[in-house]
Order: C-alpha cells, then sequence, then structure tokens
C-alpha cells in the first residue's frame, strides 16, 4: 500500500508555510508525524491527491516525498534557529525527533497577520492586497524578510525602513501631480523635492490636513494611525539601525513593524488611486 504522496511542486520557501500551518495543529510533535501533518495539510489545500482516497485498507497516515522530507528537516533546523522550535517536548522525551514551540513560536503560528517566518505567504498576501505594488518595495521586502529570517534585525530594520520611505515618496508624487494648480504644485515640489525624507513626510501631513474632511471615510479612516502612525514608527526604528547609535533592535518590535507594514501599504496605495482620480 503506497500511503506517500507525489513530490510537491513547491520550493522549499512554499513548504516552509505548510510546515507553520501544521505547527498550528500541533504545537507538540516529532518529525516523522510532523512530515505526515504537512502532507495531510498539503492534501487538504488541494495541493497534491489523497493516496488513500479510493483505498478500503489504508494506515490512515499521509507521507512526503523524501526530497520533501529533506526540506521539512532543514526547515526544522532553520526554525530552532529562530526560537520558533526547541528540541524535547519534555524530561521524558528531551532530544530529536522531539519537537514543540517555544512560546515566541505560539505567538508566531497563532497570529491572524501574516508573518515574517511565513516569507512566501507574507509576500502572497500582500501581493494579493496590492497587486500593483511597486517592484522596488517589493524587493525591499524580500531582503527584510531574508535578513529578519537569520537573526539579522538591524539590515532587516533599514530594508523594512527603505521599502516603507519608497511607498511614501510614490504617494507624495501622486499628490503632487493632483495639484490642479500649477503654482500651487511648483511651490509644493519646492518644499519636497530632494528633500530628506522627514521633511518631505512633514510637508505632506501638513498639506493633506485641511483635506481629510472632504475625502470619502473610506480614504480617510485611519490615516492618523495606519499611515502616519506607522511610518514614524518604521523610520524611527531605521534611523536606530541605520546610524551607529549602539541601540538593539528587538525582533518583538521588528516583528510587530513587518506585521502592519501591509496595512500601512495598503492605505498608501488608497490613496495613491484617490490622488489619481481626483484633483485638489
Amino acid at each position: 500500500m503506497n500511503d506517500r504522496i507525489d513530490k510537491l511542486n513547491l520550493n522549499i520557501y512554499e513548504i516552509r508555510t505548510l510546515v507553520l500551518e501544521a505547527l498550528k495543529n500541533k504545537s507538540e510533535t516529532q518529525y516523522v508525524n510532523l512530515c505526515c501533518e504537512v502532507a495531510k495539510v498539503a492534501v487538504t489545500k488541494g495541493i497534491t491527491n489523497d493516496p488513500n482516497k479510493n483505498s478500503y485498507c489504508s494506515s490512515g497516515f499521509i507521507y512526503l516525498n523524501d526530497r520533501d522530507e529533506d526540506y521539512v528537516r532543514e526547515i526544522i533546523w532553520n526554525l530552532i534557529t529562530e526560537n520558533i522550535l526547541t528540541i524535547g517536548i519534555n524530561s521524558s522525551n528531551p532530544n530529536w525527533p522531539w519537537l514543540k514551540l517555544t512560546e515566541y513560536g505560539k505567538k508566531v503560528v497563532e497570529s491572524e497577520m501574516p508573518v515574517p517566518h511565513d516569507p512566501s505567504g507574507y509576500l502572497a498576501r500582500i501581493h494579493d492586497q496590492i497587486p500593483k505594488l511597486d517592484n522596488v518595495i517589493y524587493i525591499y521586502l524580500e531582503e527584510c524578510l531574508r535578513t529578519y529570517n537569520i537573526n539579522a534585525l538591524l539590515s532587516s530594520t533599514i530594508a523594512l525602513g527603505c521599502a516603507s520611505e519608497k511607498a511614501l515618496l510614490l504617494l507624495i508624487e501622486a499628490y503632487t501631480n493632483a495639484i490642479s494648480d500649477s503654482k500651487r504644485r511648483e511651490k509644493f515640489k519646492q518644499k519636497t523635492n530632494g528633500r530628506m525624507i522627514k521633511r518631505q513626510f512633514d510637508e505632506f501631513t501638513k498639506a493633506i490636513s485641511n483635506l481629510v474632511g472632504s475625502m470619502p471615510s473610506d480614504i480617510s479612516d485611519g490615516l492618523n494611525n495606519v499611515l502616519i502612525g506607522v511610518f514614524e514608527m518604521i523610520r524611527n526604528c531605521r534611523n536606530d539601525a541605520g546610524h551607529p547609535t549602539g541601540k538593539v533592535i528587538e525582533k518583538e518590535i521588528l516583528f510587530a513593524n513587518i506585521q502592519v507594514f501591509i496595512p500601512y501599504c495598503k492605505k498608501v496605495y488608497e490613496l495613491i488611486d484617490y490622488w489619481n482620480e481626483n484633483v485638489i
């Protein structure tokens, strides 16, 4: 009886997404059982066929292809270095192949928002919500997630800051182009073109302060918290990481910043679309 599924048509990063989902179902497990749980998730999601579907006598277990089992083993060791998994579940089973989620790991897998530990899922989510996402933002986000997962937190923070800055520059460009009066438009350009991002941000927020009341509620809602608040939070962390301050970047804070980047960026693109269609 063959209870082994075919090799998944997924790369290691996509299989990592399945591993995290499997760990959400079983926080204490062992290597072989985790592989079976990953196979079960793949079948449930329709990624592959159930080898037991038309069988009247099966073990009830579904096994991964040898290559995919190797991928899972590699992913496990990466998750251990990221403090998501630990070897052993108790004093009676303290060694490999027993595995258990750490307290931090439980927060990661239980999160309803996209998490940096699942780069494939995170990038798919932001592309799904923002189909027109600028490629420069995407490149910096990829770098942010990659460096986060090897605990290069300074580099990850800087990359996230660059992604945020690019998003804001696109927003300011859209706002500028929407200014109907040429003299007013040139005056705003003089205040922002070539300036430091903080200066551009301040001039932008000052300029739109009187416009918020006339904007549709679905556009203006959350403007202060989602746009202004998140931009400042990410920029401050980037400044700490990008200058020789000696400040330590806390992983929990960076984790939160990466999570809120998607709603922040979505708000940016809502405003860009609004000003592409409406003059000021």
